[in-house]
């Protein structure tokens, strides 16, 4: 039985902790293009945030609703924070949608602080600045970071818990701090994602026990953990047991979870190793320094290898066999990836073969998702019939930043090509900043400006211009049932038919809005009724959540 080594050598690294930091805060300042000016992303998101408003206004803080169905699927732990941050702004049920994604932001930029002091307890202040400049500019943290849900909040609580796991694992904790820390970040992974949190615990600890020996385990204080658990876990799960009558854990557990581990769940589904081969898409700029680093982690035999292996690879397999895939499962593994790469390039640089297809990586990823992006709204707008403004997206903004997006990573990637260390400012700081860029650019101009992505904001406007009186009640028929919809037209927005619908315009102000398919039938509903309806606008759009093109029709009774 080994004892866990405990020296932190180096990190091979030639940038300068400024210049680290310097990566770290470009980082932060990634995520703040397109957080305002995205409209809500179906279909997650908006249901992330119209049960936390149904809470703001209701007063209920127990029970997670979606208009009148109950939402037994995740626990509660994010839609308090989004409750506070609503709460914070003064706004109430009014609040727009950035204050609900406060939590993400504040969880995404957590979450890099903390990989950056999990990662001091293996590497000097340079090595570890470099891990947390790798996790945050990866594709998915951005992503996770603007979007009001759970997954970014629960990186941070994930690299809380193991941070303080890799110092009690170390033995350079002293007294009950990192124990303790431990189970905190644990329990509020449990309260804002489930399970997530206490599978890689679990499975890090059994790894690490079995290398090092099983002494970990009472070195965690698992009494103390326990009453921790309970402190902060149970008081919300009494409560919700008793409101539901044990309906949410029969949902959450039986249904959600288990439904997820036996099938692929929402049409999710994807084949094994699947994980692995999207880790090359959303895990950039860090894939390709895992590429570059590849070799080492076969040779190398340090304790921040042997830790962020137990962190990641049973985690992994865990995920790539459970059926249902969606790309940010793997995100809490990110955190030990960086980790590893940085630890084994600081010990060896790669071989030649290795160092150029990173090389090639480094250059062709922010090439070609500068070119999707660029294609993303001449493609919608082709699809929904509507003109192509070429012109005006190559002269805009979009292409002097794409322009310096790509020019990064070619700085990046012929640096390494050149031989230039894996970890220089060249390499490294070049490829972070080429992310950052990238993603920004994405994030702040384009995304926001792909006008027929937003069908749920397009519907609201036009609604609030053809009605008669302020503040309509919308009525949708057809099947345009996304929850975006919901979170911005209001929680009474009604998903109906055609016959209900015309019942509705006949009693209050309501605009109703028409699928193509159901415009025969409000037209029918309204003669049998003896409602004369007028239809004052028609709206196109590409409906994201189901990849294909929506043709809206407005009705507004007539005033007599």
């Amino acid at each position: 039985m080994s004892t866990p080594p405990t020296a932190r050598p180096h990190d091979g690294s030639s940038i300068s902790v400024w210049a680290s930091i310097a990566l770290v805060l470009l980082v932060f300042l990634a995520y703040v293009p397109g957080f305002a000016t995205v409209p809500p992303l179906d279909r997650d998101e908006p249901r992330y945030t119209q049960a936390t408003k149904q809470m703001v206004e209701t007063g209920d803080y127990v029970q997670i609703r979606f208009q009148d169905a109950p939402r037994n699927k995740k626990p509660i732990g994010i839609h308090w924070l989004q409750a506070a941050a609503v709460w914070a702004s003064g706004d109430g049920n009014e609040a727009p949608l950035w204050v609900y994604r406060m939590p993400s932001i504040i969880g995404a930029i957590s979450a890099v602080l903390l990989s950056v002091w999990m990662a001091r307890a293996f590497l000097p202040l340079g090595g570890a600045l470099i891990v947390g400049g790798l996790l945050g500019a990866t594709v998915i943290v951005g992503v996770e970071a603007r979007l009001a849900k759970t997954d970014a909040v629960l990186l941070a609580t994930v690299v809380l818990m193991q941070g303080a796991l890799a110092r009690v694992w170390l033995r350079e904790a002293k007294g009950w701090a990192a124990p303790i820390a431990f189970w905190v970040g644990l329990a509020l992974g449990v309260l804002v994602k489930g399970p997530i949190a206490p599978m890689v615990a679990v499975l890090s600890v059994l790894v690490l026990s079995w290398r090092s020996g099983w002494s970990l385990v009472p070195r965690l204080r698992p009494l103390v953990g326990v009453l921790i658990l309970a402190l902060i876990c149970l008081p919300w799960f009494v409560a919700i047991w008793r409101a539901t009558d044990g309906a949410f854990f029969a949902n959450a557990l039986g249904r959600d979870f288990l439904g997820k581990a036996a099938t692929g769940q929402e049409g999710h589904w994807a084949p094994p190793l699947t994980h692995a081969a999207l880790f090359f898409v959303v895990a950039w700029p860090l894939a390709p320094f895992f590429v570059a680093a590849a070799r080492g982690f076969f040779s190398e035999r340090s304790a921040a290898l042997l830790f962020a292996a137990a962190w990641a690879i049973p985690s992994w397999i865990v995920f790539e066999i459970t059926p249902t895939k969606l790309p940010h499962y793997t995100l809490p593994l990110l955190p030990a990836i960086a980790l590893a790469v940085v630890a084994v390039l600081g010990s060896a640089e790669p071989p030649r073969f290795l160092r150029r297809l990173a090389s090639f990586a480094l250059i062709a990823t922010p090439l070609g998702l500068v070119l999707v992006a660029l294609a993303a709204p001449a493609y919608i707008a082709s699809a929904v019939g509507l003109p192509i403004n070429v012109t005006g997206i190559l002269f805009s903004w979009v292409t002097p930043i794409a322009v310096v997006a790509i020019g990064l990573g070619v700085v990046a990637g012929m640096s390494l090509w050149r031989g230039r260390a894996a970890l220089s400012l060249p390499v490294v700081g070049a490829g972070i900043a080429s992310a950052a860029v990238a993603q920004a650019l994405a994030w702040g101009l384009i995304v926001p400006n792909i006008a027929p992505l937003w069908v749920s904001p397009t519907i609201v406007r036009t609604a609030d211009a053809v009605s008669p009186c302020p503040d309509p009640r919308i009525a949708s028929v057809g099947g345009f049932n996304e929850p975006s919809l919901i979170f911005l037209a209001g929680t009474d927005t009604a998903l109906t038919g055609p016959e209900e619908a015309v019942a509705l315009a006949e009693k209050e102000c309501v605009v109703i809005v028409s699928r193509e398919r159901t415009v025969a039938g409000v037209r029918a509903a309204a003669e049998a009724a003896g409602v004369t309806l007028r239809q004052p606008a028609t709206v196109t759009g590409f409906n994201i959540s189901k990849g294909d093109p929506v043709r809206l029709t407005f009705f507004v009774k007539e005033a007599p």
